[in-house]
């Protein structure tokens, strides 16, 4: 079968669509609860997600420099080749084909089939599949076949259904901080519900701030996706800065106003003296409530359930970008760079990530909370990647550079700082040490995949 190429057909509004839309999931709606009562104050709140937001734009500052002078396929894999060299870039790709990507499939797949089931379903039956999952496995397999389907069609389809998605979920939740600024002129929200509840503080500690370090974090992930698209990206030296930088200041301000609703609906003492088995979304659903109505509550799924979908979506639009490079370089099999001739996408690739994460939805059989060695691996790499700005500054200091990192070279310098400071508290906690280890382990496992490979490619002498 002829092989294409890779199509420029990609503007501004999509790239800004895939940075947001990439990040805006289901993290905004089941974490909070956890952040709260791992924090010691409601300004504490405030200052974390605005803090970790400001964090991830200093990374993006970062990639927007290297993605605008490398704009080709292959996004943070390029970036990580071309600052520290194959070995790593390929590890990268390692762990981003089996925890970071595919995992995130699966989890997200799973995550959407859970919120789905209940608008269809009585309560009974709700639970009957959590513990016997049959149908709901059924709709997250489908998801991911939907997500692979749409994409292989076209970027512009799958850039679309981005779109679609992406102003959908912004709309609704500005539709909340609205109803929660009208509320609270009005005095209703949250007025009664807390009033009897007792005044609930804490102090900072270390599993404090590591669990509110991963709950802020996951929130955010995705945040970088959007230069695996730069080979797709019309005027990649404008669009790809933009696309980042502005779409990492839409979600710093989104987070803070819908976090500033929730706590304007359920008071933060009130947050704390909920018990640890309270279901991750009691507070998206008790600040729709209150604002609204109960019944409208009760369509909070559907909402999440969309947001999940379209947080999804950038694992096929961008992601497959990611082998495809490696393919080009010789580090995975070399059906990963076919491209369709007529729909100009990597459908190999495409197809091959969607597979995996079925397999992926099938082995857990319910929805696990991958945020820990998905969150931990990712930002192994993510220092990384921000550090090949300072090699590439000084090894290639005349290449073309349409986009400066900003800030540079502080703001680079915290964010792997705070990167580095991150990996070691979660290493440290006993909690989540398990998880790091984990995720250390599958990037351990891609070293003799990676002298293996290359052995066998290399011509025999003779």
């Amino acid at each position: 079968m002829e092989s294409g190429q890779l199509q420029r057909r990609l503007g501004l509004t999509s790239a800004v669509s895939i940075t947001v839309g990439a990040v805006i999931g289901s993290g905004i709606f089941l974490k909070p609860l956890k952040v709260a009562q791992a924090l010691p104050s409601e300004w504490a709140i405030y200052a974390m997600w605005v803090g970790l937001g400001l964090v991830c734009l200093f990374g993006a500052f970062a990639y927007a420099e290297l993605g605008a002078m490398l704009p080709e396929a292959g996004g943070q894999y390029a970036f990580l080749r071309e600052g520290w060299g194959r070995f790593v870039g390929f590890l990268y790709g390692w762990t981003f084909f089996w925890v970071i990507n595919a995992g995130t499939v699966a989890a997200l797949a799973l995550g959407f089939a859970d919120n789905l089931l209940p608008l269809f379903l009585d309560p009974e039956r709700v639970a009957a599949e959590k513990a016997d999952p049959g149908l709901s496995l059924g709709i997250a397999v489908a998801m991911i076949l939907v997500l692979a389907l749409v994409n292989h069609f076209g970027v512009v389809l799958g850039a679309l259904v981005q779109n679609l998605s992406t102003f959908a979920k912004v709309g609704a939740l500005g539709l909340l901080v609205v109803g929660g600024l009208f509320a609270a002129g009005g005095g209703d929200a949250g007025t009664g519900a807390a009033a009897s509840v007792e005044a609930a503080g804490g102090e900072w500690t270390m599993a404090g701030v590591v669990a509110a370090f991963m709950g802020i974090f996951w929130a955010y992930e995705g945040w970088y996706q959007m230069p695996f698209n730069a080979a797709e990206l019309k005027r990649p030296e404008r669009n790809l800065p933009l696309g980042l930088i502005g779409g990492m200041v839409i979600l710093i301000v989104v987070y803070l106003f819908v976090n500033w609703t929730y706590l304007s609906a359920v008071p933060y003492e009130e947050m704390r003296a909920m018990g640890s088995d309270t279901a991750d979304t009691y507070v998206a659903t008790l600040t729709v409530e209150r604002i609204f109505s109960p019944r409208l509550a009760g369509y909070l799924t559907l909402l999440i359930a969309i947001s999940i979908f379209g947080a999804a979506n950038p694992n096929m639009l961008s992601s497959p970008r990611a082998f495809y490079a490696m393919g080009q370089d010789g580090l995975v099999p070399h059906a990963l760079t076919r491209v369709s001739a007529r729909w100009g996408t990597p459908t190999v690739a495409i197809w091959v990530q969607a597979v995996v994460g079925v397999l992926l939805v099938v082995t857990l059989r319910g929805f696990h909370d991958v945020t820990a060695f998905v969150v931990f691996g990712a930002f192994l790499f993510y220092a990384l990647t921000v550090a090949a700005v300072y090699v590439l500054r000084r090894r290639r200091p005349d290449a073309p550079r349409p986009y400066r990192c900003t800030g540079y070279p502080f703001t680079p310098a915290v964010f792997i700082a705070v990167a580095l400071a991150f990996i070691a508290a979660v290493l440290r906690d006993p909690d989540e040490r398990r998880n790091a280890l984990i995720g250390l382990g599958i990037i351990a496992t891609g070293v003799p995949w990676y002298l293996l490979w290359n052995a066998l490619r290399r011509p025999s002498v003779g």
